[in-house]
């Protein structure tokens, strides 16, 4: 997710990113949201790759693809210590989340036809949603909003690491597993909704460093932080609409 990678303090003044304005190309719109369109294409094409090998990726992801995002989130620290290593993290993300999507999407459409593409459809008509309401400043992103989207979204991750534990030990949350849950369902909708204020930070943080200066190299480092929610927030939208197939029956 994006808040592992943008931050309040990302381009404050004063921090090593702002205090090299000056000394080389500074970070432009046009600069990340090109580097932003290369990583999803990167996903894409790894996605494709996924879904023709649903079945040899989906044997292997458990214990490995656990142990891979371990890596991506050490990885997103150290791009966050030093934002000149975001364009290899940004990278290697797309290439091993976008296998891991393409195979799970495969597999969800096999029970469940037609879930993908209208998956992809929401998440495109939250994003663009999302970008319209920042660009006429229809909602406000404040330092408290960062803060409340920022634990909320660390208590959602908190969420999923302790149910990962405890399917380890065979327990079932039967209100995050069982797709036809009612709860589920409403849980599910909200994570997407908080997916999408973490589009509207995104925004937030990338007019802010543009404005502040920072360096070029930031621009990967933000294209990276966008592909986390828009990846996230897919993966959520085609969680919520598997549990309301599943609750119809």
């Amino acid at each position: 997710m994006s808040r592992q990678v943008l931050n309040e303090q990302t381009f404050a003044p004063g921090s090593d990113l702002t205090q090299t304005a000056g000394r080389e190309r500074t970070m432009t719109v046009g600069g990340t949201i090109a580097k932003a369109f290369l990583l999803l294409i990167v996903t894409v094409i790894f996605a494709a790759f996924g879904w023709r090998a649903a079945a040899n990726v989906l044997v292997q992801s458990g214990l490995w693809f656990f142990l891979g995002y371990l890596l991506l989130i050490a990885l997103t620290f150290a791009a966050v210590a030093n934002p000149r290593l975001a364009a290899g993290a940004g990278l290697l993300y797309a290439v091993l989340m976008g296998t891991w999507m393409g195979a799970i999407s495969r597999l969800y459409e096999h029970y469940y036809d037609g879930v993908v593409g209208l998956a992809i459809f929401i998440t495109l008509a939250v994003f663009l949603a999302c970008l319209l309401l920042y660009s006429l400043r229809a909602v406000r992103v404040t330092g408290r909003f960062v803060q409340v989207v920022m634990v909320a979204t660390f208590g959602v991750a908190l969420v999923y690491l302790f149910g990962w534990i405890m399917s380890l030990f065979g327990v079932d949350l039967l209100f995050w597993s069982d797709p036809g849950n009612p709860w589920g369902i409403a849980i599910s909708l909200a994570i997407v909704v908080l997916a999408a204020l973490n589009l509207l930070v995104d925004f937030s943080f990338i007019e802010q460093g543009v404005k502040a200066g920072a360096p070029a190299s930031m621009e990967w480092y933000a294209a990276f932080g966008l592909l986390t929610t828009l990846v996230w927030l897919y993966i959520e939208v085609l969680r919520l609409l598997i549990r309301v197939r599943a609750a119809q029956g």
